[in-house]
């Protein structure tokens, strides 16, 4: 199947050139994409996994679900941000993204799949690395959902290594409030990062999103979830 491509806008970041690029099929399906140093980072289309996380992470949290604060690492397409706001309960959302132009392409561009999502009173724009926000927010959300890059085993910036090894994801747990859930997005399994995961967050999960994607013609991804276990009782109140 023939594709066009047009650039349409870019933008250079401390991870490298962003750039936001037109594609028309030659069935008709037109839709964009942002590539990061020319490496795929996310598009219109192909999201299914990438909404699932909220979702997932979600239902494994283990207090009340009311007055939630989320923070997504990666705005990208709005995919994820667009399901954190759709989840019951969620107060505020905070979006770690690294390029201003991002920002403005979501809402010019990437509106009509996501709802809007970024002009959502209840959003929060942080331009900053992930690794950043987490660093400098204790105890401060409920979930976290990381679509940083291509996830842990395809980075297209190097930079953003940190955030899936052992020191990043204890910034992850130290961001978390008592019973909160992490997810980590990833295209395939990924043993290295599994073998880190598991010194932060015993006993996390892996979910395979093949089920998912199957009936939108899409190839599954890998889903991380790790939580950081408490009893109600001893969360306290925020």
């Amino acid at each position: 199947m023939q594709i066009e491509y047009t650039e349409i806008d870019q933008e250079m970041t401390p991870l490298g050139l962003l750039v936001l690029r037109r594609y028309e099929a030659e069935t008709g399906e037109i839709g964009y994409e942002i590539l990061l140093d020319g490496g795929f980072l996310m598009a219109s289309h192909g999201a299914h996994s990438e909404a699932a996380m909220a979702n997932l992470a979600y239902q494994r949290l283990d207090y009340p679900r009311n007055g939630l604060r989320i923070l997504v690492g990666g705005l990208g397409a709005g995919h994820t941000l667009r399901a954190a706001l759709n989840l019951p309960g969620v107060e505020h959302v905070t979006v770690a993204e690294i390029g201003q132009k991002v920002v403005e392409w979501n809402r010019r561009y990437f509106s009509v799949v996501n709802g809007g999502a970024v002009n959502d009173p209840r959003v929060a724009i942080r331009i900053a690395p992930a690794q950043q926000v987490l660093e400098e927010n204790q105890q401060a959300f409920d979930l976290l959902l990381l679509d940083v890059d291509n996830g842990p085993g395809w980075l297209a910036a190097p930079a953003n290594a940190p955030l899936y090894e052992s020191a990043g994801l204890r910034s992850a747990q130290a961001a978390l409030r008592p019973g909160g859930v992490m997810a980590v997005w990833s295209p395939q399994p990924n043993p290295l990062f599994e073998q880190a995961l598991a010194q932060v967050f015993p006993g996390f999960e892996r979910i395979d999103t093949a089920a998912l994607g199957r009936p939108l013609g899409e190839p599954g991804d890998t889903i991380y979830l790790g939580v950081v276990s408490t009893s109600i009782a001893s969360r306290g109140t925020f």
